[in-house]
């Protein structure tokens, strides 16, 4: 909204578009604004999507999908993509913004923590369970053991050691580390940059370990 409001207050020359999901109509945040905003500024398109409408609803219903983007949005070509909602939300909205080709580097998420269950996201491998533990071997600093469903920057500071981090403050990429040896999961959502994935460097505050590791920091 702040965004929003900056941009139709002072007539800057930019364009948004907020697609805005929600259950019910009485579960909207701002719809009488929203709907106002719109009507005045040419720069800014309001759609609503309602995934339980009552009876009578005329209005978009159903998830936020591609089908729905293509829609609404036809041209994905140069659009900057921000998602903010509940964690559910972001891996569903990240694949379908996959399937109609959208690059990673053009998608921003809002994450406010770790998955409740990082186990259940897409990608963990079978046979990893939630409880197996890993020996951590930070170079020059020690040695801890850390769970596979548990944060690897928890785990390091439960040991005592305590990395570069400004993660709770919204600030992100400040605790990249060296991933020395071993495996780890990431999931959907974390701003890894095509080097960090090139060079081997990891978020341990999104980073869950698969096998004992090393790294570096």
């Amino acid at each position: 909204m702040s965004m929003l409001r900056e941009v139709t207050d002072r007539g800057l020359a930019r364009r948004i578009h907020l697609i805005y999901g929600s259950r019910t109509l009485d579960d909207v945040i701002y719809h009488a604004e929203l709907s106002e905003r719109a009507r005045r500024h040419a720069n800014f398109t309001y759609t609503l999507v309602i995934s339980e409408p009552a009876p009578g609803y005329e209005g978009l219903g159903g998830f936020i999908d591609a089908q729905l983007l293509k829609r609404v949005h036809p041209d994905f070509s140069t659009a900057m993509f921000y998602l903010c909602g509940p964690e559910a939300m972001y891996a569903y909205c990240l694949s379908e913004l996959e399937k109609l080709g959208v690059p990673r580097r053009r998608i921003r998420t809002e994450v406010f923590g770790p998955p409740k269950d990082v186990t259940a996201q897409p990608g963990w491998p079978e046979g990893i369970k939630a409880d197996d533990r890993f020996t951590v071997v930070v170079k020059g600093k020690g040695t801890l053991q850390a769970r596979a469903a548990e944060p690897l920057m928890a785990a390091l500071e439960r040991a005592g050691i305590v990395l570069p981090a400004l993660c709770r403050s919204g600030e992100c990429s400040l605790c990249r580390t060296k991933l020395l040896a071993g495996r780890v999961f990431q999931p959907a959502g974390v701003k890894l940059r095509k080097s960090d994935r090139q060079f081997g460097y990891i978020h341990p505050c999104l980073a869950y370990p698969l096998s004992d590791l090393e790294i570096q920091f």
